[in-house]
């Protein structure tokens, strides 16, 4: 309520840091609300102020181990000492304090060791897939702020010179790269080590092909005298689709990689998380050039 609503606020046109404003339709409720988020918060803020004098005045002491967590960072004491441990507790298996408390019923030593492989998420996965749900966030936000400058006006200055089918020529070059890897990662997954590279080659040979495309239409734009800076337009347009292609350039080094990395003989040891990473996030590129391809060149252009 505090601040998200300053973003609809900046996108109407009010400016940052001013003590006062115009009375535009919808100003005055959207700073309302800001206001009343404020408060919320000042209010928040007292009730964590109000509850750290209380403890510190007659709260009762949590202990070393609050929680009764079982593991052995909550053996230490509280505040810990700079070596932690003047003696360290015996560890028996993936619980020592639980182990402690409960001799009678101790964990195993190595207790489902296997169990644990087949539910254990990959870092690699785990990371990735919170880095696309960040991008794909930010990747909403730009199309939103373009749709908003841009769809109102008619026809958008600068939108008469994209040329939908050129640039679709290349789109398919991209999205067909989404099913050479997939075939690529299928060799692999069947032992073809040559295949694998095969699929792998025609991936960066479609990426880049995409890229060559992006490239040819900048410069074309350029001569035509649009750039970034000319309109809102030009700004949205190369602000979406040049955040795109640096996502992808980011993508054909990750390929360039993987492929060093096969020619070494890396993943014939079946160790291919990365090529799933990868993966991952070249088919989130893909898939975020149909949101942007379809926004900009078959929606924008024929509105």
């Amino acid at each position: 309520m505090a601040f998200f609503v300053q973003h609809f606020l900046g996108l109407l046109g009010m400016t940052r840091r001013v003590y006062t404003y115009p009375d535009l339709p919808g100003w005055g409720l959207l700073n309302m609300i800001s206001t009343i988020g404020a408060f919320l918060l000042g209010i928040s803020v007292l009730v964590l102020i109000w509850n750290m004098v209380v403890s510190l005045r007659r709260g009762t002491v949590a202990g070393e181990n609050p929680w009764n967590a079982w593991t052995l960072e909550w053996a230490a004491s509280s505040p810990p000492a700079e070596h932690n441990f003047d003696q360290l507790p015996p560890i028996h298996g993936r619980r020592p304090l639980w182990d402690l408390a409960h001799p009678e019923n101790q964990d195993e030593p190595n207790a489902s060791r296997e169990k644990s492989k087949e539910t254990k998420m990959d870092k690699n996965k785990v990371g990735m897939m919170c880095f696309i749900a960040s991008e794909g966030f930010f990747f909403i936000m730009l199309l939103i702020a373009y749709i908003f400058y841009n769809y109102s006006q008619h026809p958008y200055p600068g939108s008469q010179w994209l040329n939908p089918l050129k640039t679709g020529v290349f789109t398919f070059c991209l999205l067909s790269s989404s099913f050479t890897y997939w075939m690529s990662e299928k060799k692999l997954a069947a032992g073809s080590h040559n295949g694998f590279l095969l699929w792998l080659a025609a991936t960066l040979m479609l990426g880049g092909t995409f890229m060559t495309g992006q490239a040819m239409e900048y410069w074309e734009l350029f001569q035509k005298g649009l750039r970034a800076g000319t309109n809102l337009f030009s700004a949205s347009f190369f602000m979406v689709t040049g955040l795109h292609g640096l996502h992808v350039l980011i993508g054909l080094i990750g390929l360039l990689i993987v492929l060093g990395l096969a020619l070494a003989g890396d993943f014939k040891t079946g160790k291919t998380a990365i090529v799933k990473t990868i993966g991952l996030y070249w088919h989130f590129v893909d898939l975020v050039w149909i949101a942007v391809f379809t926004t900009i060149y078959i929606v924008g252009v024929r509105t």
